[in-house]
């Protein structure tokens, strides 16, 4: 029986102040890339340097690693929240 191929992308529920959105990201993508999602698709105001990103009670820093490193899997829920608002 052949294995199925590997699949390249997390499927994610990206909450922020203005409502949760679902989202898929390459395994590859940084913590800022979902920053900037947020920012797009809620239409958030601020720099991407003044949000965070939290995987339930952590906080995934610095922005510029993995969303694979911080062993963020399909399912989960990032929260995005202006810095010093956490969780």
């Amino acid at each position: 029986m052949a294995k199925e191929p590997e699949k390249n992308t997390i499927s994610v529920t990206v909450g922020t102040p203005k409502g949760a959105f679902d989202a898929d990201f390459q395994k590859t993508a940084k913590v800022s890339d979902v920053i900037n999602a947020a920012i797009t698709k809620k239409g958030l105001a601020g720099a991407a340097t003044e949000f965070e990103v939290y995987l339930g009670d952590t906080l995934l820093t610095p922005t510029d690693r993995t969303l694979i490193s911080f062993h963020v899997k399909d399912g989960d829920t990032l929260l995005v929240a202006a810095q010093g608002q956490g969780v």
